[in-house]
């Protein structure tokens, strides 16, 4: 069963009693209420009675109290008379007020109080009249009638009100003993109820509970052993592997890892991450934001860089390639960071060697064709050395033929001269003027433009010096030169164009752009994202596939840019190399002492 059937299975075993419940004590509440209600009214009918008969016992006292006044003369009656008669009228209000809801006994309360009114007026008439004396048969009777009146009245009214009382009290009890059966009814319901309905749901809750925790203890087994294989296999591993939560404390090193850092595993566990993988820029030699905070005020950003270098806690100092990646849990929050890093001193190393074997080469595929290029001067020298040997010293000729002599040796001297500097490097980054670059590397590819019929033309424009190494930028531009001499085996048409211009991504970085264009055939767009790659040429055996790439990183560590532009069209083919270096370096490049090569 899975977690939402599980879910609902729940809620079904719950809410079925839940509902049964509430439904039996929202019948029992209103049951109740009702019952409430009519034993209300049932005292309320009590009180209406009690107070009809206080009524009638105030009028029997008022006749009482005025029947002794004039039997006797004592004053004292009238005392008790007043005050039955303020009784009368209270009483007769509050009646008023207790029968508000009964049309009939409002009616039979009017007609009585109209009687109680004409009695008292009649009593107030013989106290009005002058001297003590007794009763005229005529004035006793009159009141006598008035006061049967007044009493039968009093009884409609109280026989009517306990009628009232008894159906009401019949209507209570029965509520009474509905409560009760109702009560009992949805008792013995509501257990049937919970024993058929809840209890095959309870029991299917039991059973997939039971099945829950074996599945659980399951998958605790599994993610044990899970984590185990990952924990053998991040020991494994050649790349060094560091893991922190989401506080930033250190939570694994692999081997490879404590090797590098020179950190014991159990020495670094709960160490910030900071103090145990010390990173700084190798550019600026700045220490680098820590991981953990970085993903905190970044989600989902990951530091990939290759100019890392790690600081071990003994000083030692290692070049690594380092990739970082979040470690989230399953409501996507950040639970923690995985480092894996590598020492790449070997792989750079390697690539200085490269370097070296490319500018190598370079210089050995130039003497070849600047040792040629000699021969031909010095066999000039020779003929012109002979045939001074059968002139006389003072003649016309035999000064031509020593001048002839004097250019041929200035040239020899100018193709060597570029030949020996060609690949002589400075200790340090200086100002170099591209222009004198650019002119030195067409020198040393004159006999090849020449021989391959290739024109040549020279646009410079007036530009500062920029800041770098003349033997590294004369091996780019060599590089792109020849490149551009190769494209054209039949001939065409060399630019080379040098101005002062900005970087495209940011106007406000000036330096200086060198074009190189030639009418070539053009590249092929298959070869193009491939012709900065290391060992990717299309000379076959002439190439060794390291040219661009060695350039392209000349050009990064003078923090400039090269871009490739080529058109393969008839008529209009070719290709076009721009170099963009700047005046001033941001990040330090140039200063950064090189690699030694390795033995």
């Amino acid at each position: 069963m899975d977690q939402r059937s599980f879910q609902k299975l729940l809620r079904r075993t719950v809410l079925i009693p839940v509902a049964v419940l509430l439904l039996l004590t929202a019948t029992l509440v209103v049951e109740i209420l009702g019952l409430t209600t009519s034993f209300g009214w049932v005292d309320h009918a009590d009180q209406v009675i009690a107070d009809t008969r206080q009524l009638t016992r105030s009028m029997m006292d008022l006749e009482s109290e005025l029947r002794g006044f004039f039997l006797t003369g004592d004053r004292s009656f009238l005392d008790a008379y007043n005050s039955a008669k303020a009784g009368v009228l209270e009483q007769l209000t509050v009646l008023d007020h207790l029968t508000s809801d009964n049309p009939g006994q409002q009616r039979r309360l009017q007609e009585l109080r109209d009687l109680d009114l004409r009695w008292i007026h009649y009593s107030e008439q013989l106290l009005q009249q002058p001297g003590a004396r007794s009763l005229s048969p005529q004035e006793f009777t009159a009141g006598k009638e008035l006061m049967d009146q007044v009493r039968a009245k009093q009884r409609e009214i109280l026989d009517a009100e306990q009628h009232l009382h008894e159906v009401r009290h019949r209507r209570a009890t029965l509520l009474g003993n509905a409560v009760i059966a109702t009560a009992a009814v949805l008792g013995l319901l509501t257990v049937l109820l919970l024993f058929t309905l809840t209890r095959r749901e309870l029991f299917a809750l039991s059973s997939t509970y039971d099945k829950h925790l074996k599945a659980e203890a399951e998958k605790t087994r599994l993610l044990q052993e899970s984590r185990e294989s990952y924990r053998i296999t991040l020991t494994s591993l050649g790349d060094a592997v560091v893991a922190a939560d989401a506080s930033g404390n250190v939570s694994f090193l692999n081997p490879v890892a404590e090797k590098l850092t020179g950190w014991d595993y159990q020495a670094a566990s709960g160490r910030p991450l900071r103090e145990v993988l010390r990173l700084i820029d190798e550019r600026t030699r700045t220490e680098l934001e820590d991981q953990v905070a970085l993903l905190h005020r970044s989600p989902g950003a990951v530091n990939v860089s290759s100019h890392t270098a790690l600081i071990s806690c003994s000083g030692a100092e290692y070049p690594i390639e380092l990739t970082g990646s979040p470690i989230l849990d399953d409501r996507n929050q950040l639970a923690g960071i995985v480092l894996v890093f590598r020492d790449i001193t070997q792989r750079r190393q390697t690539e200085q060697t490269l370097r070296s074997s490319e500018r190598l080469t370079s210089a050995g595929r130039l003497s070849a064709t600047i040792a040629h290029e000699i021969r031909n001067p010095l066999d000039t020298v020779s003929n012109l050395i002979y045939l001074l040997r059968h002139e006389p010293q003072s003649s016309t000729v035999a000064n031509q033929y020593l001048e002839l002599a004097s250019e041929e040796l200035a040239r020899i001297a100018q193709i060597t001269g570029q030949l020996l500097t060609f690949h002589r490097e400075a200790h340090a980054p200086v100002e170099v003027d591209l222009a004198n670059v650019l002119q030195s590397v067409l020198v040393l590819f004159a006999p090849q433009i020449r021989k391959g019929h290739i024109d040549v033309e020279q646009r410079w424009e007036a530009a500062p010096p920029v800041r770098g190494f003349p033997g590294e930028l004369r091996q780019v531009f060599s590089n792109l030169v020849g490149n551009a001499i190769d494209a054209m085996p039949d001939g065409g048409k060399l630019i080379l164009h040098l101005r002062q211009s900005s970087l495209t991504s940011d106007p406000a970085r000036r330096g200086v752009r060198i074009t190189i264009l030639d009418t070539g055939a053009g590249i092929p767009a298959g070869v193009r994202k491939n012709l900065f790659a290391p060992f990717f040429t299309t000379k076959g055996e002439k190439g060794t596939g390291l040219g661009l790439w060695v350039s392209r990183g000349i050009i990064e560590k003078h923090e400039g840019t090269i871009h490739l532009a080529s058109r393969r069209r008839a008529g209009k083919s070719g290709t076009a190399f721009s170099v963009f270096l700047p005046f001033a370096q941001e990040l330090g490049l140039l200063d950064v002492p090189n690699m030694p090569p390795a033995a």
